[in-house]
């Protein structure tokens, strides 16, 4: 059995447990990632038409937020708990999205298939000597000129520390600074893009949040956030 099969009933119950600190529920950082997907297309004004991967989409949060800025977007979450994709499934009301189980290693589609390819918060989930193979694997399968995009949790927060080591289904995590992340990255030939920490303030101090884009240099940010390229070689 798959470690996060026994959570996915009460997985989302879980992760708003964890986070209550913050005075969020988890929507507000899954819709957090999928607007700032948004702002990197329209910032590098690139075409939002796009065929996006989800490595480790878990029970499907993102996804019902990505349409509402990519809306011709198409979208695939691909997950290796059968049990999150059966509920990922169950939840989902997009003909413009499909789920599948994948073994955790290799990705199952064909060479330059993907203009987009997303990791939230997964990396730290996946086994220290099996993240070079897949980010070769998303090399893979992204597009000449594709981009892939990684947030992270930020372990130097003491909050976002607190909240890894209390988290049930971060048992077995281990967590990366955002330089090995991009030393990662690197090593599978990707052309970092932009870098920077985010997600600074919690509710009560949500007025401040406009001020995010100043501190992104400074690693107090709750998590990181990598945008790296394929390249044309």
């Amino acid at each position: 059995m798959n470690e996060f099969d026994r959570f996915s009933k009460d997985y989302e119950l879980i992760l708003d447990e964890s986070i209550r600190i913050s005075g969020e529920r988890s929507d507000y950082f899954a819709e957090y990632k999928a607007k700032e997907l948004n702002s990197f297309y329209s910032k590098y004004r690139i075409d939002k038409t796009i065929k996006i991967l989800d490595v480790g989409c878990g029970i499907g949060k993102i996804e019902k937020y990505l349409f509402s800025y990519f809306s011709n977007a198409r979208v695939y979450g691909i997950d290796s708990s059968p049990k999150c994709i059966e509920q990922a499934l169950s939840t989902s009301k997009s003909k413009q999205i499909s789920y599948r189980v994948y073994d955790g290693e290799n990705i199952p589609f064909h060479d330059n298939y993907f203009d987009a390819i997303l990791f939230a918060c997964v990396l730290h989930h996946i086994l220290p000597d099996k993240r070079e193979k897949i980010l070769n694997e998303s090399y893979r399968v992204l597009k000449k000129n594709g981009h892939i995009f990684i947030f992270e949790h930020n372990i130097l927060n003491p909050l976002t520390l607190y909240v890894t080591k209390t988290l049930e289904f971060d048992e077995n995590a281990k967590p990366l600074f955002r330089w090995k992340t991009e030393k990662l990255l690197c090593r599978a030939k990707f052309e970092i893009i932009e870098k920077k920490y985010i997600i600074f303030f919690p509710h009560f101090l949500k007025g401040l949040r406009k001020y995010e884009k100043i501190l992104k240099g400074f690693p107090i940010g709750a998590q990181y956030f990598i945008a790296a390229k394929k390249g044309v070689s």
